[in-house]
């Protein structure tokens, strides 16, 4: 048995940045060979609207104050009942008590979001890892949580020059130039994507979720919006695809970040050809290889579409959940 460390643990400051970049990067490669974040990323992200590293992240310490477990909280605001938990363990640590501890500490800061939610509604923790990672979906279900969702990361390689695309009939795609093709992409995002599985109801009004989205894609360093496309019918927007030009994995992967199609002009191969569109900037751009995130259960048929498209599943991902407080569900299970 291995001895008994007291840890210390501590908010976020400014100078554990490349500490938490390295013990990231060390925990996914221990997992899948591949690195997480890189500083600029993981800057960005702290400064995301509305997240506070004071309040919502825990740094963990050994007795030689090495860095040896990371926690991040989520609430991303009104109704506040999806809360989200995300952690990390240096692999020299595993097993050492720290997961649990951070598992713990998600559950004790969702108290501070218990009182700003509906007092009818039911509250949830979720958290995503690697299925790959027998470790910590032990540690989730030793701690109550349920597997409730699959999701998918899917890859295609550019060995040959991608498939062209075939635009529906009264459909041009545009590059996304300046704020108002932005807004319109974001507008084009947030409706495609209120009949998805995890769509909070009662949630955000447009405005807070365009200001959020916004700071997103306008200061990830990989997100690149002059490769990403509006689908234009005349002068409303039907679809969108937002995209990154390399990856913190590779930077000769092109991403798909988000690709949504309005409920009005599916069913019309318009999903398909914003995503063969984007693979053929892609290639040429000279990167050797695409890749997105899908729910394995999306209703919509993206998963179809995906494949048809030439994309398999590269990682499979598994999302936690845990009931904190009963009442009637505010968002999509379907």
């Amino acid at each position: 048995m291995r001895e008994k460390i007291a840890y210390q643990v501590r908010p976020f400051s400014q100078q554990y940045l490349s500490e938490v970049v390295n013990l990231l990067n060390a925990a996914q490669a221990a997992i899948n060979g591949k690195p997480m974040t890189t500083k600029e990323e993981l800057q960005a992200e702290l400064n995301y609207p509305g997240f506070n590293p004071q309040t919502d992240i825990r740094l963990y310490f050994d007795e030689e104050e090495r860095l040896v477990g990371y926690a991040e909280f989520w609430d991303r605001g009104r109704p506040h009942v999806r809360l989200f938990g995300f952690g990390a363990v240096h692999p020299q640590d595993w097993g050492r008590g720290v997961g649990t501890m951070i598992v713990e500490w998600f559950e004790q800061r969702a108290q501070d979001s218990l009182p700003l939610a509906p007092a009818d509604a039911q509250v949830v923790m979720h958290s995503s890892v690697m299925a790959r990672n027998e470790r910590a979906k032990r540690l989730y279900e030793r701690q109550g949580y349920q597997h409730i969702r699959t999701f998918y990361r899917m890859r295609i390689d550019f060995d040959l020059p991608p498939q062209e695309p075939l635009l529906p009939a009264g459909i041009q795609l545009r590059r996304i130039q300046d704020e108002n093709d932005l807004r319109l992409g974001i507008l084009a995002d947030h409706d495609s994507f209120k009949d998805h599985w995890g769509f909070v109801q009662e949630g955000e009004d447009f405005e807070s979720f365009y200001h959020r989205m916004s700071y997103y894609l306008q200061n990830d360093p990989f997100v690149d919006l002059k490769n990403s496309f509006l689908a234009m019918d005349g002068e409303e927007v039907a679809g969108v695809c937002f995209n990154s030009v390399g990856t913190v994995e590779d930077a000769r992967q092109g991403w798909v970040n988000i690709l949504g199609v309005r409920r009005p002009w599916r069913k019309r191969g318009l999903g398909l050809a914003l995503l063969l569109t984007s693979f053929n900037t892609f290639y040429s751009l000279g990167l050797t290889s695409a890749g997105l995130g899908v729910d394995s259960a999306n209703l919509t048929g993206a998963l179809r579409l995906y494949e048809q498209a030439g994309m398999q599943v590269e990682e499979e991902f598994h999302t936690y959940e845990k009931e904190l407080r009963s009442g009637r569900s505010l968002f999509n299970r379907g």
